[in-house]
């Protein structure tokens, strides 16, 4: 038997078979129910075998004829899996996407993930605005971009995000714990370090009478610090209010009392951590944030931010 099916005729016994009338399937296949009557009878006898039998209740399958049923809804299925798949590569290679973080979030994760996207989809335009988290989830909440990756604060602050909803998706991508960094004019101990990590545990008391680099209001940073000291109980003197991480490394690398910043900040790319003392913060005081992926769920969601979303949750985060 040397014959090839095609996925017209599939379609047409699929629906035959579970319309279990003839009259009924070429309705729905919007054909003309001679057509669909010869289709049936020239498939049968190409395979040598009847498919169908009638009973009071309509037409029913043969044993020939479940066994081309399944055979058809399997390849159906598989063909609309693979043309949906042709589709979104052909909508991936041609779109845009929004993306939106902070500027350290740019150069801790984007600067070296974009780079690992853009060459998987070479034709998607990629758009990146950098913003504080509270104007990116603004912008959001919009539809102005369309993720965002943002720092969420500890969960023991118990803060609630105005812009939450059912729909908001966080997708965590990196838990950074802050460390203190103190001039070296102000001489501090610590704790010996535990195991392979370098730098020595400070208690937060021992700050309480130097000076305070601290970071400006409407800053995440500055809320996650402001508590680690209240959980201390301690309220060091204010020496300056400042918004960037370069800022104020460098006033404390000039003696200008401590500050807090995110640990691979400090690692990574801080100029000269030989100018400075650095510590680790106890668990207890709660000093740290996460990096997340944010977007909104939608029954359409966009190709473009289907594939970085898969791609983003496939990395170990930070790159080395």
């Amino acid at each position: 038997m040397k014959r090839s099916m095609k996925d017209k005729e599939l379609l047409y016994i699929k629906t035959i078979a579970e319309e279990k009338n003839i009259t009924r399937a070429a309705q729905k296949l919007h054909v003309a129910q001679p057509s669909l009557t010869q289709c049936v009878q020239r498939i049968e006898k190409e395979l040598n075998c009847p498919l169908f039998y009638r009973q009071k209740s309509g037409l029913v399958l043969t044993d020939a004829g479940a066994l081309y049923y399944k055979v058809a809804c399997d390849i159906l299925e598989l063909w609309e899996h693979f043309s949906k798949a042709i589709e979104d590569m052909q909508q991936v290679t041609s779109g845009s996407l929004s993306i939106g973080a902070s500027w350290y979030n740019t150069l801790l994760i984007l600067t070296s993930f974009l780079p690992v996207y853009t060459r998987k989809y070479p034709q998607v335009e990629v758009r990146l605005q950098e913003k504080n988290s509270t104007e990116l989830e603004r912008l959001l909440s919009q539809g102005e971009l369309d993720l965002i990756l943002t720092h969420q604060y500890p969960r023991e602050l118990n803060i609630k995000q105005n812009f939450e909803s059912k729909r908001l998706v966080h997708v965590p991508l990196l838990r950074e714990d802050f460390c203190v960094v103190v001039a070296q004019q102000y001489p501090l101990t610590g704790e010996k370090p535990v195991g392979d990590d370098d730098l020595p545990l400070l208690s937060l008391s021992e700050l309480a009478s130097v000076p305070y680099v601290q970071f400006n209001h409407n800053q995440r940073i500055r809320h996650i610090s402001n508590f680690a000291l209240e959980q201390a109980g301690i309220h060091p003197p204010v020496a300056v209010s400042t918004y960037g991480f370069p800022s104020a490394f460098e006033l404390v690398s000039r003696g200008m009392g401590f500050t807090f910043l995110p640990e691979h900040y400090v690692r990574r790319f801080a100029p000269n951590r030989q100018a400075v003392q650095v510590f680790k913060i106890a668990g207890e005081h709660c000093a740290y944030w996460t990096t997340s992926v944010c977007y909104y769920q939608s029954d359409y969601m966009p190709v473009t931010v289907e594939r970085f979303l898969e791609l983003v949750s496939s990395q170990h985060f930070p790159y080395a």
